[in-house]
């Protein structure tokens, strides 16, 4: 540009207008982001906005070229020789466009929207609720915080056009400065939710704050002041306003859903509260869980009526029975009477649907349990979890991987969730693909304490590398003190790992699993002495780990594992009948038809007891069909593992395992 030109727009003051102008646009955008949001304006308007403060910029240009101010007064500049006509017309639009292209640049491709996060953080209307600061006064009040953020995030969850990360993934983020940003990445959302909750005698306050993650900016933010007698209502408009700040699409049974007041009586909601506070601890022990039923109880009392406490009584009277804290008739019998109760009350009810579902997979009806969980996913999403247990155990594993990375995209911090994906990586033999999850949940999760027990069952099984194992297990026998559980990675480890087991028998609880899966410590001392040829100590092992499983199995008939573990006693005490008869009874009470998690394992603690009391033929043929199917088994773990001494011979095992024929 010929440098009377630059002169030229000197003397007419164009870039200072431009600079005036661009200080203005900026202002202009400061205001209007969050008196946009505050009155739910689609994001376009802000777009067009920006379109229209660019288009200014060429307009700026020519007005400062024809106009000036001197003394107050708006003058008319003289013309420039030579610039004129269409030659001056490109170049001052060129000038405006060349000053506006920055900024445009900016919002339209290089502003912060989240593009870093896992691709579903794309979807804007994806919602973190992090737990709420609890503002009241009194021990008495301290569940109230927590309660409240279970029903609101429970709320939003049943809205389908919002992504709501569940409260396992959002825990973390209780104490501590919050970095929303680095919340909205590690969760993959775009929004978060922020809160503090109050509540003094019969008054309540919640105030709300959502906030854009990828610029901390305020997006919509209220405060509800009621009586506790309306605290129910609270929560349904906290709901419905953070959904029409995020333009999120309510379906006329969503809104319904949201809207209906389960209870009218608020000393029962209040019970309800305070059983759900117990409930979704993370982790819940048995008496938590127990505490929860005795209140949902009394919620009952006060309201027969109360469809939905019916319902989170059955869910968790059916998870006590499932995890065997008390696998009794008259518990599964309890939990499916409440969840009929529920249905009949409110037959759409998300939640007694997942209840029936989960009494349905505690009786082993796998169909049933799956037509309920599919009910109840359109109301509770995190349901996603169940369902993928359920297509496991049917053999449709690449159904269950989908579900299971559904279950992630809601709980990308839960290891429950992201352990159910590896293991499933696991049984279908895709080793690189899991060995790819335990270095993002390590990255999640460095200080996690089970995942090194996962690298090393891992290693086990692509390699036969037994290094890793070897070190965890020297740790434990470092321990001085008992431990009050052991992980079910680690109790594998112990049994592939004889010499490192007996060392580390006085850092171990004793039973070693929970009950039904009962192990005692008396026959993983056995097997590991028999391993290392200490025939005297395995035989007092095996005698002492009869009595107690024989015991165990009177109390639980029901329990294939325990039969093959008393099988694998029987063994080891020379009664072969008895071995064969009680696992082989597992076997056929559990076939791999009916469950292809638990079946497979069956028949690995058949394949050891035959191989032990030297039914050869039989261990070959069962290890054959466990290697043609998924399972926890691989060609180098059967080179390293001591159960299988017996049939190292054996050319038939010798290709089974890859090794070279003699």
């Amino acid at each position: 540009m010929p440098v009377p030109v630059l002169a030229e727009l000197q003397r007419r003051r164009v870039f200072r207008a431009l600079v005036g102008y661009g200080i203005a646009s900026f202002a202009v955008l400061q205001i209007i982001e969050p008196v946009m949001h505050g009155l739910h304006w689609p994001e376009a308007v802000l777009s067009y906005v920006v379109v229209a403060l660019a288009i200014g910029f060429p307009v700026v240009v020519s007005l400062a070229w024809i106009f000036d101010v001197n003394a107050g007064r708006v003058e008319r500049t003289a013309p420039a020789n030579g610039l004129r006509g269409v030659r001056l017309a490109l170049l001052l639009a060129g000038i405006g466009m060349i000053s506006a292209a920055p900024g445009v640049a900016w919002y339209f491709f290089l502003r912060p929207t989240g593009a870093g996060m896992p691709a579903a953080a794309a979807n804007r209307r994806s919602i973190a609720v992090l737990p709420f600061a609890s503002l009241s006064v009194g021990e008495e009040n301290k569940y109230f915080a927590d309660a409240i953020h279970i029903e609101i995030l429970g709320e939003l969850a049943k809205l389908s056009d919002l992504k709501v990360i569940s409260r396992t993934s959002v825990l973390q983020y209780r104490e501590g400065a919050r970095n929303l940003r680095e919340i909205g990445e590690e969760l993959g959302v775009a929004t978060v939710l922020e809160g503090s909750v109050q509540r003094s005698g019969t008054r309540v306050r919640i105030q709300a704050h959502l906030m854009d993650a990828a610029s901390d900016r305020e997006i919509w933010a209220d405060r509800y002041d009621r009586e506790l007698t309306d605290l129910f209502l609270i929560q349904t408009a906290v709901a419905e306003d953070i959904a029409k700040a995020l333009h999120a699409r309510l379906l006329p049974e969503e809104r319904s859903r949201i809207a209906r007041q389960p209870t009218a009586n608020a000393e029962a909601y209040d019970l309800y509260l305070r059983a759900q506070e117990y409930a979704q601890r993370p982790l819940p022990s048995p008496d938590e869980v127990e505490n929860a039923v005795k209140l949902y109880r009394r919620a009952i009392e006060l309201d027969p009526g109360f469809a939905l406490a019916h319902a989170r009584l059955a869910r968790h009277q059916s998870l006590l029975y499932r995890y065997r804290h008390d696998h009794t008739e008259g518990r599964i019998a309890d939990a499916s009477k409440e969840a009929q109760l529920a249905l009949s009350l409110q037959p759409d009810l998300a939640e007694a649907h997942e209840a029936l579902g989960l009494v349905h997979h505690g009786r082993r009806d796998l169909a049933r349990a799956l037509v309920e969980f599919e009910i109840a996913r359109n109301g509770i999403p995190e349901v996603a979890a169940w369902i993928s247990d359920v297509q496991q155990r049917r053999a449709r594993f690449d159904d269950a991987l989908r579900s299971q990375e559904q279950a992630i995209a809601l709980a990308p911090r839960s290891l429950n969730a992201v352990g159910y994906y590896y293991w499933t990586l696991v049984v279908l033999r895709r080793y690189e693909e899991a060995e790819r999850v335990l270095e993002r949940v390590s990255s999640l999760d460095p200080e996690n304490r089970i995942v090194p027990a996962w690298k090393a069952s891992l290693a086990l099984l692509s390699k036969g590398d037994a290094g890793p194992a070897k070190t965890l297990l020297g740790e434990l026998g470092a321990q001085r003190r008992p431990l009050s559980w052991v992980n079910p990675a680690m109790i594998r480890l112990l049994e592939l790992n004889p010499a490192e087991a007996i060392a580390a028998l006085h850092a171990l609880p004793d039973p070693l699993a929970e009950p039904g899966r009962f192990l005692p410590k008396a026959l993983l001392s056995a097997v590991s002495y028999d391993a290392v040829g200490d025939a005297r100590s395995a035989r007092a092992g095996y005698e002492s780990a009869r009595i107690e499983l024989e015991g165990a199995h009177a109390d639980s008939p029901g329990e294939e594992v325990l039969r093959c573990r008393l099988g694998r006693a029987y063994a080891g005490l020379g009664r072969k009948e008895d071995a064969l008869r009680e696992c082989g009874r597992a076997v056929e009470l559990r076939p791999v038809a009916s469950d292809a998690i638990e079946g497979p394992i069956l028949l690995e603690q058949l394949a050891a007891i035959q191989a032990k009391v030297g039914e050869a033929d039989a261990a070959i043929a069962t290890l054959t069909g466990l290697m043609a199917i998924p399972a926890l088994i691989s060609a180098p773990l059967l080179r390293i593992d001591p159960k299988w001494a017996p049939l190292r011979s054996d050319p038939r095992f010798r290709r089974l395992a890859g090794l070279a024929s003699e």
